[in-house]
């Protein structure tokens, strides 16, 4: 009975973080929540097992990714990302990019990211998850955690240094 108790608890923390991360995924609102919808009812049947484990939140996630990456892969298409420039063009073809923008431009450019990498930025940098609760999720271990985040980050930051210093 506790352990049900525990779970209701632990899901009502995590379910905008279950929606967060099989969003990024899937890219679909309505699938990122049924996946959602998918991961707690499977994580309610094996809720014995999601409590008792070392890191029950990187247990339900695991769930989730799972879930999204198996619908992607039946979806059997390739997504492409287009960064589209929401900035003025100026006659000398450089783009002016303001504050406002760049979070949005931070997030199209870490969906064109390898999944690994995608996951693994969006679960450290935005979600907040420790290392070894993000090496659970992706079924990986913390050296290629740490490699994929650095990779990412300076995939990121190399791009963003290029759109603007000129404008491309």
């Amino acid at each position: 009975m506790n352990t049900e108790r525990e779970y209701i608890k632990l899901v009502a923390q995590l379910r905008e973080t279950l929606y967060r991360l099989a969003r990024s995924i899937v890219t679909d609102d309505a699938e990122a929540e049924d996946i959602v919808q998918d991961a707690l009812e499977r994580g309610w049947r094996l809720r014995d097992a999601v409590m008792e484990s070392e890191h029950p939140r990187a247990y339900i996630c695991r769930i989730a990714h799972n879930l999204a990456v198996d619908r992607v892969r039946h979806r059997s298409r390739e997504r492409a990302f287009e960064i589209s420039g929401d900035g003025e063009r100026h006659s000398d073809g450089e783009r002016s990019i303001d504050i406002s923008n760049m979070a949005s431009l931070t997030m199209a450019l870490i969906n064109t990211l390898p999944d690994k990498q995608r996951i693994t930025i969006h679960m450290r940098d935005v979600e907040g998850y420790e290392l070894s609760e993000i090496a659970t999720i992706i079924e990986s271990d913390e050296v290629s955690v740490r490699m994929n985040l650095s990779r990412a980050r300076k995939r990121i930051r190399e791009e963003l240094t290029k759109i603007i210093n000129y404008g491309v």
